[in-house]
Order: structure tokens, then C-alpha cells, then sequence
């Protein structure tokens, strides 16, 4: 796990910066002019507060549902999940810089971090309890899991064409922004997923291959629904986000996209939990400190 968590931060801050350094070019310019680029830290902390009671609310409506509050039950995957959760949106921040596709705050980095880590660090929990809350609605997942199946692609043909996909995506959008910037975000969930082949582990598009759409698409609306909501607090909060792209679609695509990258992330990170420890594995069994007698009648 955590090997394939360095490759994933190191390939996506090292690709950009080479294709950017190999091509010499200028850095993207980023809008600093605008009222969208001035740090808005009571709009920041206010959204913060309000990510915090939307998971809470989230996980009490799954625990009147079903019984079970997936914040107590999973608190350490969770905590994990906003550690997680936190770099991730860090890192898409850094691949920001190079196509600009929302406008960034340049100055005093340091604010930055103590001001928007904790608002990032509840995003991926928002999302995964989000999932579940749309996983528990009754008949969704029976219905979902009936879809069209798709045809499964041989493990090394699979991983060699996402290679190819992944390598262009965070050189090429360094390079040619106007152009490939939506593969540059796509990148991120592909290599994820590619890692995981790797590793011969499962990825959230497994069930594709018998027609179960349940993972994905409730992945795709947590995403949409969270990254929407963190947006209409932040603006209620008197913060500004101005987002440049062609058309407001990519947009949604790309929080759809947020959506099942962090779903596969905490099946990645949920790894930790899964079966038993190695030292439980080869541990031998202790020996009955009390004698027994059996006497024959």
C-alpha cells in the first residue's frame, strides 16, 4: 500500500514538472488580479465547519437507514481517509499550476496550508459518506448491479494502453494545457488504477465486467454532490472560486472523476484493514496453561 502510494505522489509531481522542463515553455498564467485570488479565510473556516456537520448528517441519515454509523464503526479509516484525502487534493492543487483551470492563491503559501488543509481533509470522507448513504437507499444497488457488462481486457494489454494514456495526460497537459488538460485530470484516477493491476489488486471498475454499475455511479454522484456542495458553501460564505474551462460540463465530469478517484483510494487505503496482520499470520499458538486430565470411566 504504502509502496503504491509514493509512486502515485511521486509520478504525479515529477511528469508535469518534466514535460514542462523538457519543453521549455513558461508557466501557465494565472489570474492574480481578481477578488477569486485574495485568500477569504472566514469563508475558508465558516465552509470548513459546514463540510464537518455534512458528514456528520450524512453518516446519522446511513445510521437511521441501516443501523450502522460508518463513522464509528470505520473511525480510523476515516481519520486515514482525511490524511489521504488532504495530500490528494494538495497534489490536484499542484497539477492546477500547470493548466490553470481555477484561479489560485499565490501568496503566503504558509496561511495556505494551515488555512486549507482541514477543509480538504473532509472531502474524501464527505464523498465515501456519501456513497454509502446512496449505497443504503432501498432497490438502488439491485438495479444498479442489472446494467450492461462490459468486456474485459487482458491485464497486461490493459495496463500497457493506460500507461500510454497516463504518461501523455501529465506530459502533454503541462505542454499543450488548452488542449489536453481534461486528460491531465484524468490521469490521476488512471494511475491509481493502473497501480492496483500492477499489484494484482481490484479496482472500482471490476464489476463493470458482470454489469455492476453500482460502484461507479454512486462514486460519480458523491463526487458531484460534495465538490457542488464544498463550491455553494464557500460562495455562501462570501468566498469567490472562478473556474475557467470551455464549458461548465467538464466541470461536473471532473468532480465525478474526484468522486471515483477517492473511492479507489480507500479501497487502497481500506488494505490496511484487510485480513489479518503478517505477524498474526506466522504467530504461534500458545499452549494451554492448565492441564487437562480425561479419565476413562
Amino acid at each position: 500500500m504504502k509502496t503504491r502510494l509514493a509512486i502515485f505522489v511521486l509520478t504525479l509531481l515529477l511528469l508535469p514538472f518534466a514535460g514542462f522542463w523538457l519543453s521549455d515553455t513558461q508557466w501557465y498564467p494565472l489570474t492574480t488580479d481578481t477578488l477569486a485570488a485574495i485568500a477569504n479565510p472566514p469563508a475558508t473556516l465558516l465552509t470548513t465547519l459546514m463540510m464537518t456537520g455534512y458528514i456528520l448528517l450524512i453518516n446519522h441519515t446511513s445510521s437511521l437507514l441501516t443501523g450502522n454509523n460508518p463513522l464509528k464503526l470505520q473511525r480510523a479509516y476515516m481519520l486515514w481517509m482525511a490524511a489521504a484525502g488532504a495530500i490528494l487534493v494538495w497534489l490536484l492543487v499542484y497539477l492546477n499550476l500547470y493548466v490553470a483551470n481555477w484561479t489560485t492563491q499565490p501568496e503566503n503559501q504558509v496561511l495556505q496550508l494551515l488555512l486549507y488543509t482541514p477543509l480538504f481533509a473532509t472531502l474524501a470522507p464527505a464523498v465515501l459518506s456519501t456513497r454509502t448513504l446512496l449505497g443504503s437507499l432501498p432497490g438502488a444497488l439491485k438495479q444498479l448491479s442489472r446494467g450492461i457488462a462490459l468486456p474485459a481486457l487482458k491485464g497486461e494489454t490493459l495496463i500497457f494502453s493506460m500507461t500510454a494514456i497516463i504518461v501523455t495526460g501529465l506530459l502533454g497537459g503541462a505542454v499543450w494545457p488548452d488542449q489536453l488538460f481534461w486528460l491531465l485530470w484524468l490521469s490521476p484516477l488512471l494511475l491509481l488504477v493502473t497501480l492496483q493491476l500492477l499489484w494484482h489488486e481490484s479496482t472500482i471498475f471490476d464489476g463493470l465486467a458482470s454489469g455492476n454499475w453500482g460502484r461507479v455511479v454512486f462514486a460519480c454522484l458523491s463526487g458531484i454532490i460534495v465538490t457542488n456542495f464544498v463550491i455553494f458553501a464557500y460562495q455562501t460564505n462570501g468566498g469567490i472560486i472562478k473556474i475557467d474551462l470551455p464549458n461548465l460540463l467538464f466541470a461536473q465530469l471532473g468532480f465525478a472523476i474526484f468522486g471515483m478517484l477517492c473511492l479507489q483510494l480507500g479501497d487502497v487505503i481500506a488494505e490496511n484493514w484487510r485480513g489479518k496482520q503478517r505477524g498474526e499470520m506466522f504467530r504461534q499458538k500458545k499452549i494451554f496453561p492448565i492441564p487437562i486430565v480425561v479419565k476413562k470411566n
